[in-house]
């Protein structure tokens, strides 16, 4: 007979399911930051022992409690206003850099490019073969992944 393992590292669906939440009320609430185990958000688990302090904390007996006005105030203290889908884009330009085109870099779109570029954090490098709009990571879209990857590392310790 073959015993069941129950993960302690949790994607963030299973994060999410494991707290009885969808997906986007988790990504809105949860002061948990996941555990980067590689490049890419694809690689970012969430350690089970961290969301069950969070829970913990919810109790109103607890004085650590985590209040969604506190969840707020962390969030005034990240370095971009930039959502998470974008930064996500961001990430997964500077981890895939052979992918320059909506098309080819997950989670982005033309009009997700032209923001970006327009806030100087992509710059437009052509057209490809294709006739698709190329675009790559500037100094500047290089430089606040690196201040989100640090705020959330920062952020996350208990």
């Amino acid at each position: 007979m073959q015993a069941t393992i129950t993960p302690r590292l949790l994607t963030k669906s299973q994060a999410a399911h494991y707290c009885g939440l969808s997906a986007a009320t988790f990504g809105g609430t949860c002061p948990v930051r996941p555990i980067a185990l590689g490049h890419g958000v694809r690689m970012h688990r969430y350690d089970r022992c961290d969301l069950n302090k969070w829970i913990d904390s919810l109790k109103e007996d607890n004085p650590a409690r985590t209040t969604m006005a506190s969840i707020l105030l962390a969030k005034l203290d990240r370095p971009t206003d930039l959502d998470d889908r974008h930064v996500k884009v961001l990430r997964y330009m500077r981890d895939h850099p052979e992918c320059d085109t909506a098309k080819d870099i997950r989670g982005a779109g033309d009009r997700t490019l032209a923001m970006l570029a327009k806030r100087d954090f992509v710059q437009l490098l052509g057209s490809d073969e294709r006739g698709l709009n190329r675009y790559g990571l500037s100094a500047q879209g290089r430089d606040i992944v690196a201040k989100m990857d640090e705020w959330e590392r920062i952020s996350s310790r208990p």
